[in-house]
């Protein structure tokens, strides 16, 4: 039967954009759906791995990335009692022995420039998508479309992923955080400073255009906090003063977790958000999106996509639980509050980060290259058949 579209990407976020990117590299004919008008000025994502970075040298967008972000080789650690010591990633087994920084909103820009105006539909909200025996209905207020497979990166809210009633189930953590970018009058320069204390966590990142972002650990979850508050409670926590008239934006989470059942359904795939969340905490969430994305342009390019389906489910599921896990655990072991668990804190990780063994695998570990598949190099598709069970 013959479709308008091999591929509709519902969801123009930087996942569904990397997705778009990688399937026109291929030649398959798709278009992305996006429902706001215009991208939002604001974002959590910040941090993109070396697994990633591979992932995008396959478009010939490295270059251009690391150009416009700030590479983060040191991660210094402190504690209540002082600097407990550097996590460094230069040391890593990887071609870009750094995490880099950039936000998200430049990352989508970068994406979009490279894909291309006329295959993004703005202002598009996506209301029904119907999975059919030999394609896809996807019905657009007053429009419809059809393709062969529908690929959702809406988020976790994911209207997609309700709409095929695929669940998803989750749990809300009781940790609580907002954070804030600033002008950068630090002097930490390129390097992340995270301060565990024992009335809470801040956490420090550089950003390009001579900014900072700052996270803080707040006792319960805020919706407009008072002007200052992230400046108040850095200063109380790390005694650096940080000029509430630098602050440039803020924003209130609390982190939780998802892993659907499935990754599919009929003609329906869940990538990204869509199908996994996990605490930003860390920085894990929109790579592992990355590393979805690069399996299923792979996988939506084979003749018979929907035999490997299973393959996507099984291997992209356990990467996700791995970095769910991960994310879980540092922000649980960040966050611990009181002094007595602040000083076991501290007493743990000065010993692990006085040996240079243990920094080199904790620098491998938070660059994410120790995740299970998180590149599809690691997963040949060849030999996917093979691992189907």
């Amino acid at each position: 039967m013959k479709t308008d579209f091999d591929v509709l990407i519902v969801g123009g976020g930087p996942v569904g954009l990397l997705l778009a990117c990688l399937l026109k590299q291929k030649g398959l004919s798709f278009r992305v759906l996006e429902k706001r008008a215009r991208p939002k000025s604001h974002s959590a994502a910040i941090g993109i791995t070396p697994p990633s970075l591979q992932i995008l040298n396959k478009l010939g967008l490295t270059d251009s990335f690391i150009s416009a972000g700030i590479k983060v080789s040191d991660c210094y650690v402190h504690g209540q009692s002082g600097l407990l010591g550097c996590m460094a990633f230069r040391q890593i087994p990887d071609q870009h022995p750094f995490v880099l920084a950039l936000p998200q909103v430049t990352t989508m820009a970068l994406l979009q420039k490279h894909l291309g105006a006329e295959f993004i539909e703005t202002g598009c909200e996506v209301h029904e998508v119907q999975s059919l025996t030999d394609n896809c209905i996807v019905r657009v207020e007053k429009r419809e479309w059809t393709a062969k497979y529908v690929v959702a990166c809406d988020g976790w809210r994911s209207r997609v992923r309700e709409g095929i009633g695929m669940r998803a189930p989750s749990h809300t953590y009781d940790s609580h955080f907002i954070m804030g970018d600033f002008i950068d009058r630090s002097g930490f320069g390129d390097a992340a400073h995270l301060f565990f204390t024992a009335t809470g966590a801040v956490e420090s990142f550089p950003l390009p255009g001579g900014q900072r972002r700052w996270v803080v650990q707040t006792d319960k979850a805020l919706g407009d906090s008072p002007a200052g508050r992230i400046s108040e409670l850095i200063h109380q926590r790390t005694s650096i003063q940080v000029p509430v008239e630098d602050q440039i934006n803020e924003s209130a989470f609390t982190p939780r977790r998802f892993n659907c059942d499935r990754y599919y359904d009929g003609r329906i795939i869940l990538c990204g958000d869509a199908a996994h969340g996990m605490s930003p905490i860390g920085g894990q969430g929109m790579n592992t999106g990355f590393a979805d994305a690069e399996f299923l342009a792979e996988i939506l390019t084979h003749s018979d996509p929907a035999s490997l389906l299973p393959a996507y489910n099984r291997f992209r599921q356990k990467a996700a639980k791995a970095a769910i896990v991960r994310a879980e655990w540092g922000m649980w072991f960040g966050t611990r509050r009181g002094r007595p668990q602040s000083a076991l804190r501290d007493h743990l990780l000065r010993f692990l980060l006085s040996r240079d063994s243990i920094t080199k695998r904790l620098g491998s570990f938070y660059a994410m290259l120790t995740i299970p598949f998180n590149t599809l190099d690691r997963v040949p598709l060849s030999s996917l058949r093979t691992h189907i069970v």
